[in-house]
């Protein structure tokens, strides 16, 4: 019992005098909130990246834009999850596929697919999400694969 009582105040000196040490020390250890961490799963990514991950195959691309927008034309496979208007369940079924995820929406003026990634993030998604920077308008200059409706 003695032991036990011996190694416990051994570790609890041990963190006080790390804490301690931390605190003052000029290249201490800063903790990093939850927000922090969802950030740094949030990448953006240049149109060739993009491309590079489409090539792959690995990636499930996701189109943030509405559905009038997605129907008329989108990157050859894509999915669409309107990022104003998300179908129930649609974040849940998408998270749920052991994939990269990569979306777009209409370029780097348009928020609609940094907001969809948080709000996956924000329901739990725990991978990195990547956002094509420069969205569809970018993938359709480079005459990368598009399907179009007929």
């Amino acid at each position: 019992m003695r032991l036990l009582k011996n190694m416990i105040a051994i570790i609890v000196v041990a963190a006080a005098a790390g804490l301690a040490i931390n605190l003052v020390h000029p290249r201490g250890f800063a903790p990093v909130s939850r927000q922090d961490l969802a950030l740094k799963r949030l990448v953006s990514i240049s149109t060739a990246e993009a491309k590079i991950k489409y090539d792959a195959g690995m990636a499930l691309f996701i189109d943030a834009r509405s559905k009038p927008e997605f129907d008329s034309a989108r990157i050859a496979g894509a999915e669409n999850i309107p990022a104003d208007d998300p179908p129930a369940g649609a974040i849940e079924a998408v998270m749920a596929r052991p994939r990269e995820l990569v979306i777009y929406c209409d370029g780097a003026s348009c928020g609609a697919s940094a907001g969809l990634a948080r709000a996956m993030i924000d329901r739990g998604y725990g991978r990195t999400i990547y956002v094509i920077e420069e969205g569809f308008p970018g993938w359709e200059e480079r005459g990368y694969p598009v399907e179009r409706s007929e």
